[in-house]
Parts: structure tokens; C-alpha cells; sequence
């Protein structure tokens, strides 16, 4: 049921025009997966994590038929890499560890899908960075939303905001 609703809201996105050549066509923002309790600092993903990092690859997969995988923007910590890396095996497509403005480089890229993983603060920010609408809270114990932005950085950004895995 919770892939029907995500396919409907990415339905709507694909029947909005998206003429933008100067940046991606879409960009997807997830926070990352489950982590572990300890360590505070850097915890890797729980058994629950990592199946939803896979969970995420293969909704994606199914995505990369339309838009081509351009990039996978994640943070240096354990849980966005280990989020992302299963879509980043499925897809041959490397890992771009930053802690800059991952929004100003996946507007860089033109055309395709852009994937960015970060945190519960991170996420609404660079979703407005990218032309969405602002006010977006993820609580801490929400791993599961999943956001699709059609033509980001323009008047015309369209946000679908849905959730994936179990």
C-alpha cells in the first residue's frame, strides 16, 4: 500500500512538464536510515537500517528508468554512506561525500536524478535551498519519508512528500 501512494505522488511529478536543463529534472531527499543507539557520535545503521537502505534502492531502481542516476550526495557520517550504498552498488554510480552545500552541486548537474542523504535538520533545509517550500519537520524517530523534487531551482519546483519501506 505505502509503494502505491509513493508511485501515485511520483506519478504526479512525472506528468509535471520539467523543462530545466540547467539542473537535474528531479531531486530525491531522504534522512538516513535507522541508526544505532551508540555510538552517539557516528552510529552505523540497525538491522532495520540497512533493510531500508535497500528498500530505497529499489524504489529508486525503478525510477533510474525515467531519469538517469546522476549523482549520490551523502554526509561523512556512517548512516547517510550506509543509507546510500546500496542504491550506490545497484547503480555503479559513487558516493560524493560532502559537508558543503550539497544543494548548490546537485543544481550543477544537468539533467538526470540527483539523490541527496542526509539528516532531520539537514533535509528540510536543503529541500527550501532547492526551491521547495519551507517549514518541513522530520521528527527524530522518522526514517521512512522520502521527498521528490521535480525542477528544483526554479519558480516551478514541485515538492512530493511520501514514504518508503516498512
Amino acid at each position: 500500500m505505502m509503494r502505491r501512494h509513493l508511485a501515485l505522488a511520483l506519478l504526479s511529478l512525472f506528468l509535471f512538464p520539467v523543462f530545466v536543463a540547467a539542473a537535474p529534472a528531479i531531486v530525491i531527499l531522504v534522512r538516513h536510515a535507522e541508526k544505532e543507539a551508540a555510538p552517539a557520535d557516528n552510529p552505523h545503521l540497525t538491522a532495520a537500517g540497512c533493510a531500508r537502505a535497500g528498500e530505497l534502492a529499489k524504489l529508486l531502481e525503478i525510477l533510474t528508468q525515467k531519469f538517469p542516476l546522476r549523482a549520490i550526495f551523502t554526509t561523512d557520517f556512517l548512516r547517510t554512506r550506509e543509507t546510500a550504498a546500496p542504491l550506490s552498488a545497484a547503480s555503479h554510480v559513487a558516493l560524493t561525500v560532502t559537508n558543503d552545500d550539497p544543494a548548490a552541486q546537485a543544481l550543477a548537474i544537468q539533467g538526470g536524478m540527483v539523490v541527496i542523504v542526509g539528516h532531520s535538520n539537514t533535509v528540510p533545509k536543503l529541500i527550501e535551498a532547492l526551491g521547495g517550500p519551507a517549514g518541513i519537520v522530520i521528527a527524530d524517530d522518522e526514517f521512512n519519508r522520502f521527498f521528490a523534487l521535480a525542477a528544483p531551482g526554479t519558480p516551478r519546483a514541485k515538492l512530493a512528500d511520501s514514504t518508503y519501506g516498512k
